[in-house]
């Protein structure tokens, strides 16, 4: 083996592979770097134990910085996108190149670099090492490899699935890829690496996925470690894939026909019964699905007793020292928006860093359509913040004497009046609060700039002149869309962390290295998966019934606290019974009433498929129940990291982005518009993007095509490169 590889192969994800070894501890997962081995340390059973624990380093790879993974899997999608607007626009500099910056920074690493501190990392790197791993379980069978058949079949298909689970993100990025079965130890300068057929990638990593799935047992003491029922639900999933795209074979859009991967006629069959043997395996809807959303997510709960719903889960510890590479779980970092501009709150642990690097989009709010009811919606948004920072050095902006005047006419009995320029917000007291609103609900400007906190609505109305505003910050100035200003904004809180940099210890608040697991898979996404098959079919009671399991855990439950910012300012609460309009607003009995599912949801031109809000090019009731899974799962797994790559698969990526994204549409007249469209930058009701259909697959970035060779050693030519280089780019 070669210890030091010129810095030019290193850079060429297809020739390098770690040297990594992980060990247990109480999580199971413990990175440290080994830098002096050679490769005969992993043919006795110890260190071929070590090289399989040192795969699972490729868990995190959706939750590790934001230029090696998070931004390849979080935007830009219908519901999510990048807070800097030349990403969200996905121009054409950051997105439609191989020379662009998805391609240079994101691809690069994803595929496989390396630094000065670490050994190469990335998706082939790692299929490396499963492949010299697979080549020393079947052929040197070390120790008690070969004298325990059933631990061999074990950790053999724990390196299958993980090979495969590599195969299936970085597929799902580029389409057709090298499929690299044996292992390469040794740089022999020819670096031909022709790409496999999506068909037969599929092929491959489905047989594989099942040999875990058959192989592996349902429980296992190591937490983080691969089981049966995440073999099962990666299976289900491939399968569905598949199905999705059988129809794309001749297709004459381009980026559909890339996404065919085979025809079999049972593949919707066989997520059903893979699905519904993890769903049962599982526990069924009673025990294996979390009676309250925010338990899957609330730091308290889940890094100490995970729910049974979680079915894998990339392991971080606390002692950030043994997470390496990239300071732990960075995805704590970049779903939050700046709440400390003027607002008298300083960073703390409790609210997280932040970083302000990704945001929902207007419809990833709006789809909420039951927020009164709905639990997620609350469960999932930082919607209040309180203030922390005493007088004399609060960040508070003040009172204008226009606000003032205004407060002190018309506030509540009992609140204390206020001084024009003294300090607005005060310490324990509310000091920001959101409110996602529609134009037509639009509150009186006045009143929202005369509040004593920042009150972030987004439409509101002058009574003077009756003009429209969206999205204002309390001194007047545009916030939003491509004006300039991304935050603060409503933020998801699933990766908030209180122990960023390992401990409570508040001289933490800046620390960038988050210590919490992070949720690859759970029960509620098989279930649908699952109710995807059923719809497909046009089983459509099956899938109603999977698609409750989620609206009744979703539904606030009797006596159950709703928050006082939904009481007292969300337009539906209007609907709530008095007694649930007083504190501390207890539900008034079970919501599901409200939010059960019905085939109406999807049946062209009933109210609630009005409601539901499809897209134009959706009409159809099997279109429009396939949208409404995707809109299902944007309310579920909002910000979980699953919505690109499954909005991708099921060929909608596209449709659904100009749609429903506003910053990365190119589409005109879809949005409502306000008097300060900010020439043309702020809402407009167009769209700001440059979104093409190409973009839902990535370029292959010029830096590994320049390194590539035909069989004799030969670098390609640029007709070559062109040809391996996907449509579009």
């Amino acid at each position: 083996m070669k210890q030091h590889m010129n810095r030019n192969i290193l850079s060429i994800a297809l020739l390098t592979f770690a040297i990594l070894s992980l060990g247990s501890c109480k999580k199971f997962l413990t990175e440290k770097q080994v830098a002096t081995l050679t490769q005969d340390y992993y043919n006795d059973e110890s260190g071929l134990n070590s090289l399989i624990n040192g795969l699972y380093v490729y868990s995190r790879v959706k939750h590790e910085w934001e230029v090696n993974g998070a931004r390849l899997i979080e935007p830009e999608t219908d519901a999510y996108m990048t807070a800097a607007a030349a990403y969200a626009q996905m121009t054409s500099a950051n997105y439609g190149t191989n020379v662009s910056a998805i391609a240079n920074n994101n691809l690069t690493n994803f595929l496989g670099s390396a630094n000065s501190n670490y050994a190469p990392m990335g998706t082939y790197p790692h299929i490396n090492n499963c492949n010299i791993a697979l080549d020393i379980i079947d052929n040197i069978k070390p120790g008690k490899f070969g004298s325990d058949e059933a631990f061999r079949k074990t950790r053999r298909s724990e390196i299958l699935f993980l090979r495969a689970w590599a195969y299936y993100l970085v597929s799902n990025q580029l389409g057709d890829v090298p499929l690299l079965l044996t292992p390469r130890r040794e740089d022999d300068g020819i670096y031909y690496f022709p790409k496999a057929k999506l068909e037969d990638i599929y092929k491959q990593i489905i047989s594989d996925t099942r040999y875990a799935y058959e192989n592996l047992p349902a429980t296992t003491s190591d937490r983080g470690r691969i089981t049966k029922w995440a073999a099962g639900h990666l299976l289900a999933k491939l399968y569905l894939n598949r199905a999705q795209a059988a129809s794309f074979q001749n297709s004459g859009e381009t980026h559909l026909k890339m996404l065919y991967k085979g025809n079999v006629a049972t593949d919707l069959d066989s997520v059903i019964t893979i699905a519904t043997e993890v769903i049962n395996g599982k526990g069924g809807a009673a025990g294996g699905i979390a009676p309250d959303y925010w338990t899957l997510f609330n730091p308290a709960v889940s890094e100490t007793n995970p729910h049974n719903e979680v079915i894998w889960a990339a392991q971080f510890d606390v002692n950030i020292s043994l997470d390496g590479r990239f300071g732990g779980n960075r995805s704590v970092n970049y779903h939050i928006g700046d709440y400390t501009n003027q607002t008298g709150v300083t960073r703390v642990q409790a609210y997280g860093r932040p970083f302000g690097t990704f945001k929902p989009t207007d419809f990833a709010y709006d789809n909420f359509h039951d927020k009164v009811y709905d639990s997620r919606y609350y469960k999932t948004f930082s919607y209040e913040y309180i203030g922390n920072m005493p007088a004399a050095t609060s960040t508070s902006y003040t009172w204008s004497a226009g606000a003032a005047t205004w407060w002190n006419a018309n506030k509540p009995a009992g609140e204390p009046a206020v001084v024009a320029g003294s300090k607005r917000i005060l310490s324990g007291k509310r000091a920001l609060i959101y409110l996602e609103n529609q134009k037509d609900e639009a509150l009186d400007s006045t009143m929202v700039m005369s509040m004593p906190f920042q009150f972030m609505v987004r439409w509101i109305k002058s009574s003077v002149t009756n003009r429209y505003y969206y999205r204002l910050w309390h001194n007047g100035a545009n916030m939003g869309l491509a004006t300039g200003m991304t935050a603060p904004y409503l933020a998801s809180k699933k990766y908030v962390d209180p122990l960023r940099g390992g401990s409570s210890d508040e001289a933490n608040f800046n620390s960038e290295n988050g210590t919490r697991d992070a949720i690859l898979m759970r029960l509620a996404e098989t279930f649908l998966i699952r109710a995807e098959a059923y719809g497909r079919k046009g089983q459509y009671a099956q899938a109603i019934a999977d698609i409750n399991v989620l609206r009744q855990r979703a539904a606030f439950k009797g006596g159950e606290n709703r928050p006082n910012v939904l009481v007292e300012w969300e337009p539906k609460a209007s609907l709530l019974a008095p007694s649930e309009k007083v504190a501390p607003y207890p539900a008034n009995g079970d919501a599901y009433d409200k939010i059960q599912v019905t085939e109406d949801y999807f049946t062209p031109g009933t109210p609630q498929a009005l409601a539901e809000g499809y897209i134009p090019t959706v009409t159809s009731k099997p279109d429009m129940f396939i949208h409404f899974i995707y809109n299902e799962k944007v309310r579920e797994f909002l910000s979980e990291g699953i919505a690109w790559e499954d909005q991708h698969n099921a060929g909608i990526l596209y449709d659904r982005v100009v749609y429903l994204n506003q910053m990365a549409s190119d589409k005109a007249g879809l949005w409502p518009v306000a008097f300060n469209t900010a020439s043309g930058n702020g809402q407009n009701g167009n769209g700001k993007g440059q979104m093409k259909k190409a973009y839902t697959f990535r370029p292959w970035p010029n830096n590994y095509l320049v390194l590539l060779t035909d069989e004799t050693g030969k670098p390609l030519d640029d007709a070559a490169r062109a040809a391996y280089q996907n449509p579009g780019y």
